[in-house]
């Protein structure tokens, strides 16, 4: 298994660590190479070697297509480096207008005197409050790449600038005028930034493209060299004589495709036209590296000219921003603020004179209506007062007599009740006698017929004698048992009496008792009564206070708000004279700020045009020199194309010459593709494991056959440690 698995011979690397098992022979040298005997091992070799090179120009044409789509992606990166540059520039003037219309950067002026500029526009903004704020270069109209950039957001772009202008301040025309020359400088500037920064990529790259080229210089020098040398000149013809032999060594054969593949001429001396064309590239080489040591002397010149401005940009000096338009500007516009200012607060300290004796005034009238309020309401007081003591003598007397009329009517109330009750008692005790009185003659008339009837008794017979007897006898029980019935009912009648009378002695008692209390309760309620009416009254007077206060306040409020009509009538006046004087000024002042801005403008544009003279000045020269070197390299170009299309036909009429042998040749080249074993087909499956080629058919009947060993050096293989190749 170890066998199957181990790397093939051909294929060891010197620079790696050896193999576990390494085969040595008795004294210590390495195993010789199977095929070392075999005619067809050079053959084998350059087969190899073609397989190689058609793989490399397979990747040859992958590395074409590749550098193509990098090309493509680079244009892509580019474009969007600029599209993220100017998207960024754009957001950085966005948030300085969104900083100078929401009043956001007065707090950053404190942080330098670079953070100056919104202040002051802050300032012209709020002076003039009756025209539209400057004009926004959030738009970018006049910048082409800007314009291009932002093309697909114009819209939400156009309606949010829109927005966010139409809720801004207004200022006067002059005003608006110097912000769109303003709008027009800061986006200029946003754009010269962007320019700036694609310009320090594009020399960024450029100086990586310097690097290759000098990298790729120093390896054609090297090949330039070994061009020019005899020893390089005498082995390649060394090997190509080797070449020519049919039966040269082993040597010869291999190193003759690498130096067919890299393009020198196999002959083994060198054509007129070939030392005319090592010239040429000589020459050419030459002026390539004199052309680069100026580059990269200009190089070097640009990279400390480009520090150095980067380090006086990084630290700009008060000398550095006084010599700016900009700056300029600023301080013109900054001493008109500065002299207005002062004119104000002249203007303030007048004002507040008049305000404090308006003050005194005001308070002197006011401590004399306090006076003469309160004269009144201490007359008006003291009235009350008075009125307010006879008031309560009154209804102390009206609470006495009250309560003496409550105690007198309770008492006749209970003197009533009690004779009702005798009477009451009189009345059933009459009603009792009557009935009694009634029963007695009752009882009388009845003896009285007995009597009458009691001298005949002998006439009456004895039978109704007997039934007279027995109702007598009944009745006679029955007056027994009413008298003794009414014993008891007189007895109960006279303990009721007498319980009645001792309750109603007690209910007397008690209500005599119950009428004292309640007396003292009516007095004591009377009492909180008083203290109640002297609470309400104490409320009442506070309430009349209050209102009379409030009465007091009002006018007091309402003679203040015409004292204020009328300073406010007179400041009005005065300020309408102020602010006509202050129209004049201002307009005096904008017209000196105006000339001032104008000649600060125009000193600028000379200045810019003193430079763009220049500059288009060295632009010609350089255009100039880059055109005659351009025409200059295009013909050394076609001279080159000629001298190569030369060497390639010369190089091919060597080849034929070269190949061109005797047909035992070829029959010995046939030979050596057919297959060793079965001498039927040809090559196309090699054995990993040793490298020796065979016919599919021979390689797959051994596997078949269980003899999987190779038939040249016997090395053992498996199922997968063989593969197809290509002669």
């Amino acid at each position: 298994m170890e066998d199957r698995k181990r790397a093939a011979a051909y294929d060891h690397n010197d620079s790696a660590p050896p193999l576990k098992k390494q085969a040595t022979s008795v004294n210590g040298g390495s195993k010789p190479h199977p095929d070392a005997d075999m005619p067809w091992k050079d053959d084998l070799e350059r087969f190899q070697k073609d397989a190689i090179w058609r793989q490399m120009q397979e990747y040859k044409r992958e590395k074409v297509s590749l550098e193509a789509k990098l090309k493509e992606m680079s244009k892509a990166t580019a474009y969007h480096n600029d599209h993220l540059r100017i998207i960024d520039t754009w957001y950085k003037q966005l948030v300085d207008e969104v900083k100078l219309l929401m009043g956001a950067a007065e707090e950053d002026a404190k942080g330098g005197s670079h953070s100056c500029r919104p202040t002051v526009y802050m300032e012209t903004l709020n002076k003039f409050p009756e025209h539209p704020a400057f004009q926004s270069s959030l738009l970018f109209d006049d910048v082409d790449k800007f314009e291009k950039h932002l093309k697909s957001r114009s819209e939400d772009i156009r309606q949010v600038i829109s927005s966010l202008l139409s809720k801004s301040p207004r200022t006067t025309p002059e005003a608006s005028e110097l912000q769109t020359q303003l709008a027009k400088k800061l986006a200029e500037e946003k754009a010269t930034i962007a320019e700036l920064e694609k310009a320090l990529s594009e020399k960024q790259q450029l100086e990586e493209s310097l690097e290759e080229a000098s990298l790729r210089y120093m390896v054609a020098e090297k090949k330039l060299d070994r061009a020019r040398s005899l020893t390089v000149a005498k082995l390649e013809k060394q090997y190509i004589l080797g070449a020519q032999r049919p039966g040269g060594d082993s040597a010869s054969a291999p190193k003759e495709e690498p130096s067919a593949s890299n393009g020198a001429t196999p002959s083994g001396e060198r054509s007129p036209a070939l030392e005319e064309a090592h010239s040429k590239l000589v020459a050419v080489s030459e002026k390539q590296k004199e052309q680069l040591q100026k580059l990269e002397s200009e190089n070097a010149k640009l990279l400390t000219q480009i520090t150095d401005l980067n380090i006086k940009h990084s630290r700009l000096t008060d000398d550095d921003y006084a010599h700016t338009d900009l700056f300029k500007q600023l301080k013109s516009q900054y001493d008109d603020v500065v002299t207005r200012i002062n004119h104000l607060e002249a203007t303030n300290a007048q004002l507040r004179e008049e305000a404090a004796k308006y003050r005194s005034e005001r308070t002197a009238y006011r401590n004399q209506v306090d006076e003469e309020a309160q004269n009144a309401i201490a007359e008006k007081e003291a009235q009350l007062m008075r009125a307010e003591t006879d008031l309560a003598r009154i209804r102390n007397a009206r609470d006495e007599l009250l309560a003496d009329q409550q105690m007198r009517k309770a008492a006749q109330e209970q003197e009533k009740t009690a004779a009702t009750k005798v009477q009451e008692l009189a009345d059933a005790g009459q009603a009792r006698i009557t009935a009694l009185e009634s029963e007695v003659q009752r009882l009388r008339m009845e003896l009285d017929k007995e009597k009458s009837t009691s001298k005949s008794v002998d006439e009456i017979p004895i039978e109704e004698l007997r039934t007279k007897f027995s109702n007598l006898e009944r009745q006679f029980s029955m007056l027994n048992t009413e008298l003794s019935s009414m014993q008891v009912a007189c007895k109960k009648y006279s303990s009721l009496a007498s319980q009645k009378v001792t309750d109603f002695s007690a209910l007397e008692e008690k209500v005599a008792r119950l009428i004292a209390e309640k007396s003292k309760a009516d007095q004591k309620y009377f009492a909180a009564m008083k203290s109640k009416e002297a609470r309400e009254l104490e409320v009442r007077t506070l309430r009349m206070q209050n209102s009379k206060t409030s009465d007091i306040v009002s006018q007091l409020k309402e003679s203040e708000a015409a004292t204020r009509s009328l300073l406010a009538n007179m400041e009005k006046q005065v300020s309408e004279t102020k602010e006509a004087l202050n129209l004049m000024m201002n307009k005096n002042y904008a017209a000196q700020q105006q000339v001032t801005e104008k000649n600060i403008t125009i000193e600028g544009l000379n200045r810019q045009v003193a430079e763009l003279k220049a500059l288009s000045a060295s632009k010609d020269s350089t255009l100039a020199s880059a055109s005659s070197a351009c025409r200059q390299a295009e013909t050394e170009v076609e001279g080159l194309k000629v001298t190569l299309a030369d060497t390639k036909k010369s190089l091919e009429n060597w080849k034929n010459k070269s190949l061109g042998n005797s047909s035992s040749e070829y029959e010995m080249l046939r030979t050596l593709a057919l297959c060793t074993v079965c001498r039927r087909n040809f090559k196309n499956t090699a054995i990993k494991t040793c490298g020796h080629v065979f016919c599919k058919e021979c390689v797959e009947e051994r596997l078949t056959s269980r003899s999987r060993k190779c038939p040249n050096c016997n090395k053992s293989f498996g199922n997968n440690d063989y593969m197809h190749i290509t002669l």
